[in-house]
């Protein structure tokens, strides 16, 4: 690595992040079974009153959620529209049923989730990110490399 493109210091990474997560309101959750990918934009919600990253998403039954039980591996695609000028996008990923944890009403920790995530649901499924990686061309200007990764 070049040496003005260093990696951030991570309690700066972490307050990019989550700065990141608070402006944007869409993501592409990314599953497949059998090979067969399946990319769905979802609206997010993140726990503005938690230090985690944990995000939340009302999933509707259907071909994502059978993806997540029968794989349990998803990546999350989040970015800026390119019509602000801006270069700027985030991968997180999430394996694992301890990471993807579908809850219903009566199951721990649901009442909790309905109050972060707008809107009644029947099903939410909380992901719990392994790796967060953040790429903003305007780091580059802050002496860091466009690309620095948060491994949780």
């Amino acid at each position: 690595m070049d040496k003005k493109m260093q990696k951030m210091p991570e309690e700066e990474l972490k307050e990019e992040i989550r700065d990141f997560l608070t402006i944007r309101k869409i993501l592409v959750l990314c599953t497949c079974a059998n090979n067969i990918p399946r990319a769905t934009p979802m609206d997010f919600y993140t726990d503005k009153k938690s230090d985690d990253f944990n995000i939340y998403v009302g999933p509707a039954p259907g071909r994502k959620v059978k993806n997540i039980e029968e794989n349990p591996v998803v990546s999350i695609g989040i970015y800026t529209p390119m019509d602000t000028g801006k270069i700027q996008g985030m991968q997180i990923t999430a394996t694992g049923n301890e990471r993807l944890i579908f809850m219903k009403e009566g199951d721990e920790g649901f009442k909790e989730a309905q109050k972060i995530v707008r809107g009644r649901r029947k099903l939410l499924l909380k992901i719990i990110p392994e790796k967060i990686e953040l790429l903003d061309y305007d780091f580059i200007k802050q002496g860091y490399s466009r690309l620095q990764v948060l491994e949780l």
